[in-house]
């Protein structure tokens, strides 16, 4: 008798989104944790999760390790007086009678697949270059032997942060960050009632360790597009300002979570918003989190949705320009507004004050002793004082005028601008129309963030119909300049031909 046995073959997503769905199951606000260690695994790298005891963080280290098939498990509390073997395996006796240093390692952290160890900032430095070359390069010196261990991940805990210079190469090892928080008020009455489902997903929905080696291979062709670079380098500056530091190598493999993010979401390139892993890898400080996480935010709504600051610095210059050459207003050469007064002279004053005449042309004088007007000066000792009467000066017209050759240029530069929005605005609205489809094929995105996006892709949208209707200004401004007529161009044509010739004959 023949038993046929049918089994549903799944893509790597959907194994993906089925995995951290069950990962996530009966534990409180720990998604973006799952996440993480996910991203982690996938990625061949390690994370760290600080907080205050009894937040589930070892509880998520065993689930990592049911991810996979046939996985190696390895835990460990570290303290200030372990010993490397309780990490790396006790010394072979048998060996020693040898004269050889190897260690027993079956069972411990070399020849394990997940690992997590607790209080890992408490090692000391007789397991600290072990433990380094071991999460970096994935190998372990045993004896005059340096051999290849099967690590996929280490998921570390700590319930404080590292000090000391000798920890910081440890520290920088882990990429991945998570501040691990109990659980709040609003989830309170779940943890109270809610029982601790199990985690054991199906050997069809579980991951091999080809599975890894493919994803990080192929992710490694993903393009690293201009606008995921732009936005690491606005990260970068927001770094330098707060005085945090990152090392090239961390940069490095940045690039690599955010090529694997595209990648198991189905992509042949990044975009800015692979950029969500960088808030969890870039902080030194649990505080510090949260404005880099509002700096993604504002990359990937405000930011990154509104016109280029360059098109907006030239439209404002040529709307500077059209000003300037609209002026009919005559400026002297400090570039100074110049006027006439009553007298025909040119004065840079908007008004002039002249002493008040009478009928007759003479001068008028204040004579307080009697509160009128006078012609008589007043004595040595009471003089009267003159009447001032204000006169508003006439600006000075300047008759502008302009060749066809240059209104023609001035438009040929404005339609230029013009076709740069246009194609911004392009950009908006295809934006719009694919970010939904975008939200919901990604792997990783937050979901919640996508009315923000969507909120600010219409505000740009508003903000680019300002901008043409503002080149559509510039336009007629520039195109109704005056221009020279067909006389004044023959009159300049013929100064000149008279000028040459007066050379000629000299």
């Amino acid at each position: 008798m023949t038993t046929t046995v049918c089994v549903t073959t799944m893509s790597r997503k959907d194994k993906l989104q089925t995995l951290m769905a069950q990962m996530s199951g009966g534990l409180l606000e720990r998604e973006h944790q799952v996440r993480l260690m996910m991203l982690a695994a996938l990625s061949g790298e390690h994370v760290l999760l600080v907080g205050p005891p009894g937040t589930a963080k070892s509880e998520l280290a065993k689930r990592l390790k049911n991810v996979f098939v046939e996985a190696n498990y390895f835990e460990r509390l570290v303290t200030r007086f372990s010993v490397p073997e309780e990490l790396f395996g006790p010394l072979s006796i048998r060996a020693l009678e040898e004269d050889r240093y190897n260690r027993l390692t079956s069972g411990y952290l070399p020849e394990t697949s997940v690992a997590f160890i607790d209080e890992i900032f408490k090692a000391n430095s007789a397991i600290l270059n072990s433990l380094l070359t071991l999460l970096n390069e994935r190998q372990f010196d045993n004896g005059n032997r340096r051999v290849d261990v099967p690590l996929i991940s280490v998921v570390a805990a700590s319930n404080e942060l590292p000090e000391g210079e000798e920890l910081s190469a440890l520290y920088d090892r882990f990429i991945l960050r998570s501040y691990v928080s109990p659980v709040s008020t609003e989830s309170f009455d779940e943890l109270l009632c809610g029982a601790l489902e199990g985690f054991d997903p199906e050997l069809n929905v579980r991951l091999k360790v080809e599975d890894l080696n493919e994803v990080q291979r192929l992710a490694e062709k993903v393009e690293l597009t201009a606008a995921t670079r732009e936005a690491c380098k606005e990260f970068r500056n927001y770094l330098v300002a707060q005085d945090i530091y990152v090392s090239d190598r961390r940069w490095r493999k940045l690039v690599k979570l955010m090529k694997v993010s595209a990648f198991t979401s189905g992509f042949n390139e990044t975009s800015i918003y692979d950029t969500w892993i960088l808030p969890h890898c870039l902080w030194e400080q649990p505080e510090q989190f949260e404005g880099l996480e509002e700096l993604y935010k504002r990359l990937v709504t405000v930011n990154g949705k509104m016109p280029p600051s360059r098109l907006l610095q030239v439209l404002k210059a040529w709307e500077g320009k059209l000003k300037e050459e609209q002026q009919n207003h005559k400026r002297n050469a400090q570039g100074r507004l110049l006027y006439v007064d009553r007298d025909g002279e040119e004065t840079i004053e908007e008004v002039s004050k002249y002493q008040k005449k009478d009928e007759y042309g003479e001068l008028l004088y204040w004579d307080d002793r009697y509160s009128e007007e006078t012609t008589y000066k007043g004595s040595y000792s009471n003089k009267n004082k003159p009447i001032m009467e204000e006169f508003k000066n006439k600006p000075v017209s300047l008759r502008r005028s302009f060749s066809k050759a240059h209104v023609e240029g001035r438009v040929l530069e404005i339609q230029g601008i013009r076709n740069s929005i246009e194609e911004f605005y392009s950009q908006v609205n295809k934006g719009l129309s694919d970010v939904t489809g975008y939200f919901e094929k990604h792997l990783w995105l937050d979901k919640s963030m996508l009315s923000e996006v969507t909120d600010a892709l219409h505000t740009s949208q508003k903000e680019v119909d300002k901008l043409l209707k503002r080149v559509t200004s510039l336009e007629s401004g520039f195109k109704n300049l005056p221009q020279e007529s067909e006389l004044d161009l023959a009159l300049e044509l013929e100064e000149d031909s008279e000028a040459i010739e007066g050379e000629l004959c000299d």
